[in-house]
């Protein structure tokens, strides 16, 4: 394949995962062992700098009824509010502002632009289901995909003060008419905040579960930089966030536009950012292949000494853990949730089933698969923790919460 971004052919395979199901297909009992698999493998694009992923399966497969709730961890809503506070404030924005989240999913984001003042917002979002739950939220939804025949049907040229894509970004297929749509529709001074985990904090962290196939793209600065320019767009601003593990808020603006002068913070950060080469690329791969078996080893001696474990969450990371370190329903007794979108359905491959999550239910140890919010999973759980119940938190390195002897 040609690179995604740059159309380069001089790609070369970080790290292979192996045939993978897509990791949002939560399986029903009649399709269980039905799934489909797919390559799941890492490159490096040696002309544009951009890690990639070599096979796609189609958007219409991944998103179309996919159960992914940004609203249930008060960690993002709290996040979420912040950059719109911080956003509303730097740009000095209005009430009848429009801001338009991609793929705004429940209208989390957008609700806290609400909350922050302004009233005039829009969300895009695929998913039927997910629609429907931002528009009880009281957010304006359309249901379709967002590219340049969406921004002229839907949105109308240089109309937009502010653009929004949490957690998106990478997951465009049609990256190239997505770029375009919001060149068309920006305004002279809008402005577009682009949040995605970091590739850096990836590696240094070994998030290797954040490697999954609605994942398209794992950015550093400069191949975000280098998807930008040729559409006359560029990073003015940016700073690191500890959400999901490790992400980069950058704001983005019209290369000969008023509001591109680059901010001080962003400068360091786009130095410090030099450091993620091709070489610690291909270090934290051999990393992740050393250290395979490792979670498994602990699983099965606590299993040989009858330990219950159940997962904590079902988020689409975790199934990447468990599938290429080859961890099922014979270590893990059921995954628990507090999504309902999940519960009753199984893990894909694994075959573990999600159950809702009940107190009385307790194990002797949790897994914690939603290690990105391992801060405010921990603190709520204080309760059971202080019963004796453990918690086993895999990244950056394996972790027993509760366990007096560590």
């Amino acid at each position: 394949m040609n690179c995604r971004s740059c159309n380069g052919q001089k790609l070369e395979l970080i790290l292979d995962l192996g045939e993978q199901p897509w990791c949002n297909d939560f399986l029903s009992e009649d399709r269980v062992g039905k799934e489909s698999k797919y390559p799941l493998r890492l490159n490096y694009c040696h002309d544009c700098e951009l890690l990639q992923l070599d096979h796609t399966v189609p958007k219409e497969t991944m998103f179309a009824d996919h159960c992914y709730l940004s609203g249930m961890t008060k960690t993002l809503i709290n996040h979420f509010y912040d950059v719109a506070k911080e956003n509303v404030k730097q740009f000095d924005m209005k009430r009848k502002d429009l801001v338009v989240d991609i793929g705004g999913n429940d209208g989390s984001q957008l609700s806290q632009y609400k909350k922050a003042g302004v009233k005039n917002v829009l969300n895009i979002e695929c998913a039927d289901r997910v629609s429907e739950i931002s528009r009880k939220n009281g957010i304006k939804t359309i249901t379709e995909y967002f590219n340049r025949d969406c921004a002229e049907k839907h949105i109308g040229e240089k109309t937009v003060k502010l653009y929004n894509a949490s957690g998106v970004f990478f997951h465009l297929e049609e990256l190239h008419s997505v770029i375009d749509g919001i060149k068309y529709s920006l305004r002279d001074d809008g402005v577009l905040i682009v949040q995605f985990m970091y590739a850096g904090t990836m590696i240094e962290k070994l998030n290797f579960d954040t490697i999954y196939h609605e994942h398209l793209c794992y950015y550093t600065l400069r191949s975000l930089d280098n998807l930008l320019k040729p559409y006359g767009l560029e990073m003015f601003d940016a700073y690191y966030s500890e959400i999901h593990s490790g992400s980069v808020i950058a704001k983005i603006t019209h290369t000969d536009g008023e509001l591109n002068t680059k901010t001080d913070r962003f400068l360091e950060l786009l130095e410090n950012d030099k450091k993620y080469t091709l070489e610690e690329f291909k270090k934290f791969a051999k990393t992740i292949r050393s250290e395979k078996d490792s979670l498994r080893t602990v699983l099965e001696m606590y299993k040989k000494e009858d330990k219950t474990i159940y997962a904590y969450g079902a988020p689409a990371k975790g199934n990447t853990l468990l599938n290429y370190f080859g961890i099922d329903k014979t270590l893990i007794d059921k995954a628990v949730e507090i999504n309902k979108l999940k519960v009753g359905n199984y893990l894909p491959q694994s075959h573990i089933p999600i159950t809702l999550e009940d107190k009385k239910d307790l194990p002797d140890y949790y897994l914690l698969l939603s290690h990105n919010f391992a801060d405010e999973i921990i603190k709520k759980n204080k309760d059971i923790i202080s019963k004796g119940v453990k918690f086993i938190v895999p990244f950056p390195q394996i972790q027993i919460v509760g366990d007096r002897t560590q």
